[in-house]
């Protein structure tokens, strides 16, 4: 049986990892800091600060294949305002978990960054090639994160692979703050009987990716041979969808606010890379899926 670990497998994207790697035949080991609401019962969950010394958990990596790292602060206005305590958590815990990894000879190492590393970038679409543009300490953090799985293969030889997700939406997705998808806060606001809240102008375009199609990403890392690894892949869908066509999906009560300072227009994936080196397609078209849950 393959064992693999999941860090902040309570979370989002890792809830829908570890269940598809239960389904998978895996045994699955979840190393997060809050307590799951819904836990796998066939996976094993430990609560441990990663951020901390990692005498305190490295047993746990014991016989471990597959080290899927998800963990860490994922809201902008937390780092922003936290901008020490962010840092620590986010590059601590990648530094911790890479290690681990790498005394346990881990096979694979596959790591959650962003697409907030390209920052206002004026590149449409983003490709991995473009120069990065970290804005706050959470996209500083993701890409201190990958330059460390890329040393940690060169200098180690762990092989580690490095996803950048774009707009990641789906079944259990955020439903308040900076984390949430526009989809998912639309759709609170309408339960709500209050408007939709569009930002001006209205036509900006997202990558919206669903996260079947991230966890499906996660699994084909750990299966495909790559000639080289220290490599970083954009996940999304190449499609840019615009949020007006979103909210009006939803609902015709709404309203215009104002444009928020250095957002950008238009953010799209080149995904080339991705598809050729992988194999990986993704398969959920956006609007379909609003059109089936959230209207």
């Amino acid at each position: 049986m393959i064992k693999s670990l999941v860090t902040g497998g309570c979370g989002f994207i890792g809830s829908h990892l570890v269940n598809r790697l239960i389904d998978l035949g895996h045994e699955v080991i979840v190393l997060d800091r809050v307590k799951h609401h819904n836990p796998n019962p066939k996976a094993t969950y430990y609560l441990h600060d990663l951020s901390e010394n990692y005498t305190k958990y490295i047993h746990l990596f014991e016989g471990v294949s597959n080290v899927f790292h998800m963990a860490s602060d994922v809201s902008i206005p937390y780092c922003v305002a936290k901008p020490n305590e962010s840092m620590a958590n986010n590059i601590l815990s990648t530094m911790n978990v890479l290690e681990c990894s790498r005394i346990h000879n881990a096979d694979r190492f596959v790591f959650s960054s962003t697409s907030a590393v390209y920052g206002n970038s004026m590149f449409h679409p983003k490709y991995e090639t473009n120069q990065v543009q970290c804005l706050n300490t959470y996209s500083i953090s993701k890409y201190s994160g990958e330059q460390l799985c890329e040393m940690y293969y060169h200098l180690y030889g762990l092989k580690t692979i490095m996803f950048r997700y774009f707009n990641v939406y789906g079944e259990g997705q955020h439903k308040t703050g900076q984390y949430a998808p526009v989809m998912s806060i639309f759709k609170r606001q309408k339960d709500n009987k209050e408007p939709l809240t569009i930002v001006d102008p209205g036509y900006q375009t997202r990558d919206f990716v669903h996260v079947s199609d991230v966890v499906y990403a996660n699994i084909l890392a750990t299966q495909r041979d790559l000639e080289h690894y220290g490599q970083v892949f954009n996940i999304g869908t190449g499609e840019g969808t615009e949020i007006q066509t979103i909210a009006d999906l939803i609902s015709d009560y709404q309203i215009i606010i104002p444009q928020r300072s250095a957002e950008v227009l238009h953010s799209t994936a080149n995904i080339d890379k991705v598809k050729n080196v992988l194999g990986w397609k993704w398969s959920i078209k956006v609007i379909e899926w609003v059109k089936k849950n959230l209207k």
